[in-house]
């Protein structure tokens, strides 16, 4: 229990969720980078890989899981969100589009999904870091 008290005030729970939102990114990076074999043969991996080749989009979503590592340990961690919020909204389009013009099988339920977590993203921006050491975030 003291333990997670000390990681709560080490980084607060704003940087907390910038730490949780970089192992999504990595690992969704990852995915990316290392597609399975049937997953290549999917609608939706076809349809993104035309849009931009997967090396790209792994890049787009290693680069950003670096962001929120890194703001993470920062006061000033609002960029870290607006790219986390960038990168979802935009994953969130592209599916959209791909379902209205291009007829991507079940595109809306990826792109409503990942917008509504972009929107989680915005909320949890916006909440003040109330009682917290804040050591780790001197800029």
């Amino acid at each position: 229990m003291r333990a997670t008290r000390s990681f709560v005030a080490r980084f607060g729970r704003r940087g907390i969720f910038l730490l949780f939102l970089t192992l999504l990114d990595a690992l969704y990076a990852l995915n990316l980078a290392r597609p399975l074999p049937e997953a290549r043969q999917t609608p939706a991996t076809a349809y993104i890989s035309h849009v931009l080749p997967l090396p790209v989009w792994a890049a787009m979503w290693a680069f950003v899981g670096i962001v929120c590592a890194i703001g993470a340990f920062l006061r000033r961690d609002q960029w870290a969100f607006a790219c986390a919020m960038a990168l979802k909204v935009l994953w969130s389009l592209t599916f959209l589009f791909g379902w209205i013009f291009y007829g991507l099988p079940r595109g809306w339920v990826s792109g409503i999904i990942w917008l509504a977590f972009a929107a989680f993203v915005y909320l949890i921006s916006t909440w003040p870091e109330d009682g917290v050491d804040l050591r780790r975030r001197e800029r």
